[in-house]
């Protein structure tokens, strides 16, 4: 018997011995390796792009009113003026506006070239005492590409609900507007018109000053606000 041929019978003996004090044939057992199973990460939605502006007090409204004085041989335009704009607004990612969104101009704040029109006008025409304030609920824009880029020139429709003397009216604005970073200015021009008695108002009437006034509102908006840069 060689050595190597003698340790193999030594080592069998040993484990054939072990079995049977154990009461059994020995073993060797594997625990099974487990298989983590493969993972799904939850599909995620992206919340609604809404971009949200401030309106600057630096913001104007323009009324034109066609009119005929009686110191002048040809019709003229008389020229009003609201600043104090107040409010915020904010567009939702499909045009339309998140509840809140209003501009409020004074209307108190009017002014033209000539104070006695505007006194006129306030008392008699707009009531302001108990009507001091015009607001703007914009509904929803048509044609302005969302989420809006940070720069650029645009082109839509805005349409809302525009409140004067306590009235309220569905209305339609061309607008232009252009936005840099956080600013954003806009013209906003009213289309179609509207008429005084369309927030149940009187034409205004001045006689052995005004001889005539044509029955339309001619009303720009210049819009001034600041919102996100990006």
């Amino acid at each position: 018997m060689n050595g190597r041929h003698g340790a193999s019978l030594l080592t069998g003996l040993a484990l054939a011995i072990l079995a049977a004090a154990c009461g059994g044939s020995a073993s060797v057992s594997v625990a099974p390796t487990s298989t983590a199973a493969p993972t799904t990460a939850a599909p995620t939605t992206a919340a609604p792009t809404t971009l949200a502006w401030t309106v600057s007090d630096t913001s104007k409204a323009t009324v034109r009113v066609r009119e005929q004085l009686a110191s002048l041989s040809f019709p003229s335009d008389a020229v009003l003026v609201a600043t104090g704009a107040t409010g915020a607004f904010q567009v939702n990612a499909d045009g339309t506006f998140a509840s809140g969104s209003k501009i409020t101009f004074s209307v108190d704040s009017l002014k033209s070239d000539a104070s006695q029109r505007d006194q006129f006008v306030k008392q008699s025409v707009l009531g302001t005492r108990q009507f001091p304030t015009a607001t703007f609920v914009p509904a929803k824009v048509t044609g302005l590409p969302l989420p809006l880029p940070a720069s650029g020139a645009f082109t839509f429709t805005l349409t809302g609900k525009l409140t004067i003397h306590g009235v309220d009216k569905d209305v339609t604005f061309d607008v232009q507007a252009t936005r840099a970073g956080g600013d954003l200015t806009a013209t906003a021009t009213l289309n179609p018109t509207v008429k005084f008695g369309d927030f149940g108002m009187p034409v205004p009437a001045a006689p052995g000053r005004v001889l005539s006034v044509v029955d339309e509102i001619k009303l720009v908006v210049d819009l001034v606000a600041t919102g996100p840069k990006t």
